[in-house]
């Protein structure tokens, strides 16, 4: 009985300094990335939402906390970051989209330290500052569709009314198109001032000799 007790507590005794050094020492079970916050202004975050991934460098590094209006109507986010680095004020903090979705994400780029063989300041308070949004392409487009619409419409009725009659052979554009005669004459025409071209450049000799002969009396 003795034997197995002393094996019992020698076994616990040896899971515990295995489990010490394998989740204690090792951070293991416990290790929780390190967090801290990030303020960002921007005039315009369109798309943007909480939970949106935070980039610095392409490497994800965050995600949005919060996003809220201040007095003057500049967009607050808030970003929660888990891995640390150096940020410059030649920082650029930008709101860019990824994907044929236009799924959006917050791309920090830190900058560099030194610019023109100068150091560059480092940011050390990170709750005040300042990024921008580039536009997407596709909702610009979009916008623009949506608020002409009527216009688009009336644009491609008249497209399509002057393709029909092209087809129908009117007008100047649509006889050339469609008339044998006319593509006959057309042809006719430019073989007429190929020919007056070919007639110029073999009398070109001629003309010269009798320019030269002239000045020189």
């Amino acid at each position: 009985m003795k034997r197995e007790v002393i094996v019992g507590i020698f076994f616990f005794v040896a899971m515990a300094i295995l489990g010490y050094y394998t989740i204690i020492m090792t951070g293991g079970l416990f290790e929780r990335p390190e967090e801290y916050y990030m303020t960002v202004r921007f005039p315009y975050v369109g798309g943007l939402n909480t939970k949106t991934k935070v980039r610095v460098n392409g490497v994800v590094a965050g995600e949005v906390h919060s996003i809220s209006l201040d007095e003057n109507n500049m967009v607050v986010v808030v970003l929660k970051m888990n891995k640390r680095f150096r940020l410059y004020a030649n920082y650029q903090i930008i709101i860019q989209s990824e994907g044929a979705l236009g799924l959006r994400f917050v791309s920090i780029l830190p900058g560099s330290r030194m610019v023109n063989n100068q150091l560059v300041e480092e940011i050390q308070d990170y709750t005040n500052l300042e990024g921008r949004a580039i536009s997407d392409t596709l909702a610009l487009v979009s916008e623009l569709i949506a608020e002409n619409r009527e216009n688009v419409y009336v644009t491609i009725k008249n497209i399509r009314e002057v393709v029909e009659k092209i087809n129908k052979g009117h007008g100047t554009l649509g006889k050339l198109i469609n008339e044998g005669k006319v593509h006959d004459s057309t042809e006719g025409l430019i073989r007429e001032l190929r020919d007056a071209i070919e007639d110029t450049r073999e009398q070109a000799p001629v003309t010269s000799f009798i320019r030269a002969a002239l000045t020189a009396f």
